[in-house]
């Protein structure tokens, strides 16, 4: 266990932020149809879950004697919460909340894709590039998960095999079917890449005993 607080904590923490900046992206496209409503159901859901974490640096947040003890704690609770308010919003608003939701996950991917492009730290023009880029941006597991399982790689396609989903225990702890979360996020990763390198598109291959994903040339 380290000590001190090292690139790798900083990069699963900017992964937290994102979520939690997703899941304030989706109040706030729910507000405008939900009302208040969705306020009571976020309060009720941060009663539980607590607030997302402010917006500031981590070694002002994190325990500092408990460093990969309270990044996994913030992983569930970003994941939980996020689960929790979609959860709470299809039973209350319905059929409506269901297509907004989806849109505003599609569009913070967009939104979240966009501003990496715009840096020039990555390789966006391969598919083994936007892999790596889509690892920094997307949270898959504390390093040494190994959720992942690259199957086939060149610059024109990536695939890889999702072992298990990190998401999906958070996902059952607030009883929201992981079927709905995981067509979420897997139009998130969509968006996401897609605003990367628009000559490049992201898929699901779905089989009957694993899940694989791949990265490919329009």
């Amino acid at each position: 266990m380290s000590a001190f607080i090292g690139p790798i904590h900083y990069w699963l923490y900017s992964k937290i932020q994102i979520v939690n900046n997703r899941e304030d992206f989706i109040y706030q496209k729910l507000s405008a149809v939900c009302g208040d409503t969705v306020e009571e159901l976020r309060e009720q859901v941060w009663q539980t879950y607590g607030k997302p974490l402010p917006k500031v640096d981590l070694a002002e947040l994190i325990e500092h004697d408990n460093i990969h003890g309270w990044l996994q704690r913030q992983i569930n609770l970003a994941e939980s919460r996020e689960a929790a308010l979609i959860k709470e919003t299809l039973a209350f608003c319905g059929a409506t909340a269901k297509d907004l939701i989806k849109e505003a996950f599609k569009e913070h991917g967009a939104i979240i894709g966009n501003s990496v492009q715009n840096t020039e730290k990555y390789d966006a023009l391969t598919a083994k590039g936007l892999y790596v880029i889509l690892n920094d941006y997307y949270r898959n597991g504390m390093p040494g998960d190994q959720a992942d399982m690259v199957i086939q790689s060149d610059d024109d396609s990536i695939l890889w095999r999702i072992g298990h989903c990190l998401q999906e225990p958070n996902w059952k702890r607030v009883n929201i079917s992981p079927a709905i979360m995981l067509e979420l996020y897997q139009s998130w990763l969509e968006a996401f890449v897609g605003a990367l390198n628009n000559n490049f598109s992201f898929r699901v291959i779905e089989s009957e005993n694993s899940l694989t994903y791949e990265i490919f040339k329009n």
